[in-house]
């Protein structure tokens, strides 16, 4: 019987060990939940107090600068009943609209200069347009009508001299991705090809 009676003491101790173990848990976790609460309430608090301090600090800094200001406007009025620095204030300010007179009129002369040379650039650049545009059809004949998968097939007969003029002309005229990038791969492998 003894036995049995050390067994149940030591049943019962095992489950208040285990009660209390349990309640210890629901305490801390109760505290864990609460701290974090607490903590967000207390950044909460300071973050009120720092929109609130800020608010008052713009207000006293709007204030100053008034006062700033107030004060500057005196010290530039006395300092304008001074003969010497209304001179200087008038010569200044004449100053400034002769620079500007000047400004625009070497402006208007420069846009003169270079109007003369408008036209004859809009001609050379036309001229240059045609000549590279009938070199594209003597390279390859229908070139502009062509799709980009019909001309990246005809690349690899091209040397690398007419793929460097033909990426050109595709970048200023249709300025066709799949053909840039096979041109550029194309002169990529000529390149390895010579080092190597």
């Amino acid at each position: 019987m003894s036995e049995k009676t050390a067994m149940n003491v030591d049943l019962r101790n095992v489950q208040e060990t285990v009660e209390n173990s349990v309640k210890d848990a629901q305490d801390f976790g109760r505290k864990t939940v609460l701290a974090t609460v607490g903590m967000w309430g207390l950044a909460y608090d300071k973050a009120v107090e720092m929109w609130k301090y800020s608010g008052e600090m713009v207000d006293k800094a709007e204030k100053r600068g008034e006062e700033l200001e107030i004060e500057w406007n005196k010290q530039f009025n006395e300092l304008q009943k001074n003969p010497e620095v209304k001179k200087v204030v008038d010569y200044g300010k004449d100053s400034v609209d002769v620079i500007s007179k000047n400004a625009k009129s070497v402006v208007a002369e420069v846009e003169k200069f270079l109007g003369q040379f408008q036209p004859k650039v809009e001609e050379v650049a036309k001229d240059v347009a045609i000549k590279v545009e009938s070199a594209m059809e003597t390279i390859m004949p229908g070139y502009d009508e062509l799709s980009a998968k019909d001309i990246v097939a005809k690349l690899p007969a091209m040397p690398k001299e007419v793929l460097v003029e033909m990426r050109e002309y595709e970048v200023s005229n249709k300025n066709r991705v799949t053909v840039i990038r096979e041109i550029d791969a194309m002169l990529v492998e000529v390149q390895d090809e010579v080092v190597a």
